[in-house]
């Protein structure tokens, strides 16, 4: 995975801004949705520490923190028909001390509890129902640092009422007297109907394609990937699939690895109903806060395609004359889901206020957008309307419940909260569909996962439907959006992320092709923004600024290496220079030559070919007007469209023209000096020639 990024920061005045989310309006929640924000707000709480602080200090004020005991209603805590309930018991010791073995004693209520909010107290400990032992259990001796889990069978009675039951365990520990608290559920047997919605994701992420090594790493059998696709097999959970996922696989083609496109096969195969999230899960908030006029998209993915070999980068001069070439897959069909909606927006908890809502319903025919109950105040089942935009709203209390189920890595939490959540699903109108969600995690195990998407499909005995018979339901009740303000920070982030890709974009035109570098950024972004990242603040600051430091250096690596003072020895002459480019691609540019001073005559402009990773030699012709002298000239790269490409350098010219006629002067003396030398030396050689020759002989 890449979710966590480079070990850089981000620099300078482009840091993120400390958040400033709030939320608004809650004070005009109707006692309904009051009940189910507290609720949600217990179970979460409870589930976490396993039993009220409160709770156990009123039953024993001595008791060290560093012991807990849980209860849990198994079978999603719903009675079996016979009357018996199965409870699961467990202590988690993190003393330094032995816990010897002590019995625990199991209560339930008689009376259903009577709401939601009813609920909720009990489990935090305000409410006292009347409570009938039923059972006991015993537990073995905990070791220090350890744990240890039962669980108990006990008969509760097939005489009561469907509803909601307050459990109760207490756990007779040498250290003091533990007490923990949960629910069970008799089921209706006229419970309706269930939507459940599953996030098909792969988390938060830097690049805008996943390669091939995470690819295989997701979709390995215990990868994340895996795990989500085989929860929802069986089922008939809604999916909602991030559509940058399969376009990542089919990119790369015959090199995905089998285990990616064994996963792609199967997900194409589920006749589960879906809708594509956006690409990379892109934060909706996020956009709408940046004030853009409609979510962002990807223009083309083709070269990605080209990158990972899947097409040929350009057409094959061997082919047939007028045969046709095979066609470039275009974004559509690279992202694909199979038969889905595309007509769905899913914005993150908490961040669907009435202006995302308006902002989101203006960017097609009647879209519907799923929200979160505690997000709008009047709501009478999935469907709802806030002013003009059409609204799916699912419970956010028993979303919740799911979300801790299937993120708890202990099987008793688990079971915990999937009791929870079909205590607060009983609670809601069975003449209605009830639309639910596992939420939005990365951190889930495959065991938790598939628990959880198990139980929600038939949570409170309901039957699960697909999402166009949960649209078919009818047009839904006026509703009101609570308004939300808008995440500057992220704002900021991604405002500074399009002026980046602006940048980018007239960069990008010394390229033969400029998608080879915008495509990939804005693909980069959408993953950025993802929504996964709101769960992860601190990594994605310094995925931020590793990102910005990466687009620093794409703009800064075509350049015009830095040259010492020139000396032009003679009126005339050509300068050398050289351009830098630490691209991977081949790059058109032309260098734009400005003296500083009318004594000196310039080429204008030089067209440049400079290829990939390479430096590049340029010769520009020079005059000088001037015998000597020191002057400037500036330099400049440009796009063969004129954008400009990086910074003007400026280099010194000392002009020696003189020396030019002083040269030609010593050359002239040196040549008529070996020329002098070699008559000299000729007459020499033929006066030897002809003197007469002595035969060495003496008269006498």
């Amino acid at each position: 995975m890449t979710m966590t990024p480079p070990a850089s920061a981000a620099h300078g005045a482009r840091r993120p801004s400390a958040p400033r989310t709030t939320r608004r309006g809650a004070g005009a929640r109707v006692m309904a949705r009051a009940a189910a924000a507290l609720a949600a707000a217990a179970v979460l709480s409870l589930l976490t520490v396993g039993v009220s602080p409160s709770v156990a200090q009123a039953a024993a004020p001595q008791v060290p923190s560093a012991l807990s005991f849980r209860v849990a209603a198994e079978d999603d805590g719903v009675i079996a028909a016979d009357g018996e309930l199965r409870v699961a018991l467990s202590v988690v010791n993190q003393t330094s001390t032995a816990v010897p073995a002590a019995p625990a004693a199991v209560a339930v209520g008689r009376a259903p509890l009577a709401s939601r909010s009813a609920v909720a107290a009990w489990l935090e400990g305000s409410s006292s129902p009347s409570l009938r032992r039923v059972g006991s259990e015993q537990l073995a001796t905990v070791p220090s640092l350890s744990s240890v889990t039962a669980t108990t069978t006990v008969d509760v009675g097939d005489d009561l009422a469907p509803g909601v039951y307050a459990l109760r365990a207490t756990y007779a520990s040498s250290q003091g007297t533990l007490v923990a608290r949960g629910v069970w559920v008799v089921p209706d047997e006229d419970a309706g109907q269930i939507a459940v919605v599953v996030p098909i994701t792969a988390g938060p992420l830097t690049s805008g394609l996943l390669s091939a090594e995470e690819l295989a790493t997701l979709t390995a059998e215990d990868g994340s990937l895996r795990t989500q696709l085989d929860a929802v097999t069986g089922t008939d959970a809604v999916l909602a699939v991030d559509p940058a996922i399969v376009a990542a696989i089919r990119v790369l083609g015959t090199t995905a690895p089998a285990s990616a496109t064994e996963w792609l096969d199967d997900l194409l195969a589920l006749r589960n109903s879906r809708f594509a999230l956006q690409f990379g899960d892109a934060d909706l908030a996020t956009q709408f806060a940046a004030e853009l006029a409609a979510p962002l998209t990807i223009p083309t993915l083709a070269p990605s395609l080209v990158a990972a070999g899947a097409v040929p980068p350009t057409p094959d001069a061997t082919a047939t004359p007028g045969a046709e070439e095979p066609a470039t897959p275009d974004v559509e069909t690279l992202t694909d889901i199979g038969e889905s909606r595309s007509d769905v927006f899913w914005p993150a908890d908490g961040t669907a206020g009435s202006d995302l809502l308006a902002w989101l319903d203006a960017q097609g025919d009647d879209p519907l957008t799923i929200v979160a109950s505690d997000a709008v105040d009047g709501e009478e089942g999935p469907r709802a309307r806030a002013g003009d935009a059409e609204l799916l709203v699912h419970d956010a209390a028993v979303s919740d419940a799911l979300l801790t189920a299937s993120t708890a890595p202990r099987r008793i939490d688990r079971s915990a909260a999937l009791a929870t959540a079909s205590a607060f699903a009983s609670f809601a109108d069975g003449g209605a569909p009830l639309l639910v969600t596992v939420g939005r995690a990365d951190d889930r195990t495959p065991l938790a996962l598939r628990t959880a998407v198990r139980a929600a499909v038939g949570l409170d005995g309901r039957e699960a439907i697909g999402l166009d018979a949960l649209i078919a339901t009818g047009p839904g009740s006026a509703v009101t959006a609570d308004a939300v303000e808008p995440d500057d920070r992220r704002a900021g982030v991604l405002e500074g992320f399009l002026d980046d890709e602006r940048e980018l974009n007239r960069f990008a035109s010394i390229l033969e092709d400029p998608a080879v570098l915008t495509a990939p950024e804005r693909a980069a972004v959408l993953q950025l923004i993802g929504t996964a990242w709101r769960d992860h603040p601190d990594a994605w600051d310094v995925a931020v600024g590793a990102h910005r430091e990466a687009t620093d250096a794409t703009l800064d690596a075509v350049r015009i290496v830095p040259s010492p003072d020139v000396n032009l020895l003679g009126s005339s002459a050509p300068l050398t220079f050289s351009v830098r480019n630490d691209l991977p691609w081949p790059v058109t540019l032309v260098l734009v030559t400005e003296p500083n001073d009318p004594r000196l005559v310039v080429q204008a402009t030089t067209e440049v070919a400079a290829g990939a990773e390479q430096t590049t030699r340029v010769d520009v012709p020079v005059q000088a007007r001037v015998g000597s002298g020191e002057s400037s000239i500036d330099l400049h790269l440009r796009s063969t469209s004129m954008v400009p490409i990086g910074e003007t350098t400026t280099i010194v010219v000392t002009v020696r023209a003189e020396w030019e006629t002083v040269g030609i002067v010593v050359m002239a003396v040196l040549v008529g000096g070996l020329f002098v030398l070699g008559v000299i030396r000729t007459v020499m050689r033929l006066r030897r020639g002809t003197a007469p020759a002595s035969d060495g002989r003496s008269d006498g």
